[in-house]
């Protein structure tokens, strides 16, 4: 573990937790804290300099969302993801995936269209730059921020806030678990969106986004 600096003087409790929350949730799933590593609040509170209230806070938010396992006065580890629960988690990325489409689709004008359609394209060179290799965070950014064209423009802040959760526990078993994103695989997903596009069918998009998910999780 490495020193973070939180701004100091800071007293609103609610603030040091949601800071100490983003810096465990990203140590966790770029992996600066390992797989079934076990967490210490004495190591936490002296690594993010804060008291052991909000650390105790952030970890039950993560033990929520899933990237952290608790046994009470047992031990506190980083969940080490196992091919069912990373199934699960791409199965539910799926499906969110498609119940945004289902509210965007139909109303989505011609030119946010083809701004799906263009983000989808733009990320082929990068996957194929990454042929053969485990992805990184970097790469996980640009391809969410593709499969998430529509999602980004759905309306329902409950499916937002399920999503973000859903992709956060698929992005940390990706990444732990080695997975690979081959450019076949992002090419099959490229073309049977664009056609779930071009006919506005919000089922066909949920079956691209779940066929790509579950091909890259086959790779663990």
């Amino acid at each position: 573990m490495s020193g973070v600096d939180l701004a100091p003087g800071v007293d609103d409790r609610r603030l040091l937790s949601e800071d100490a929350f983003r810096v465990l949730r990203d140590a966790v799933v770029d992996g600066t804290l390992e797989p079934g590593e076990h967490l210490h609040d004495d190591e936490l509170v002296a690594w993010l300099g804060v008291s052991r209230t909000p650390i105790r806070s952030a970890l039950d938010r993560l033990r929520g969302v899933g990237l952290v396992e608790l046994s009470a006065n047992r031990y506190t580890r980083v969940r080490d993801p196992d091919g069912a629960w990373l199934r699960d988690s791409a199965s539910a990325v799926a499906a969110l995936h498609r119940a945004a489409a289902v509210g965007v689709l139909p109303r989505l004008d011609r030119r946010s269209l083809d701004d799906v359609v263009s983000s989808v394209a733009a990320v082929r060179p990068l996957v194929r730059r990454a042929s053969g290799r485990p992805v990184t965070g970097a790469l996980l950014c640009c391809l969410g921020l593709a499969v998430g064209g529509l999602a980004a423009r759905s309306p329902s802040e409950v499916v937002a806030s399920a999503l973000d959760v859903a992709e956060l526990r698929l992005a940390h078993g990706l990444l732990s678990r080695r997975c690979v994103v081959e450019p076949g695989v992002w090419d099959d997903f490229a073309a049977s969106s664009v056609a779930a596009l071009a006919a506005r069918d919000a089922d066909a998009w949920g079956d691209a986004v779940s066929q790509l998910t579950r091909r890259v999780v086959a790779t663990a």
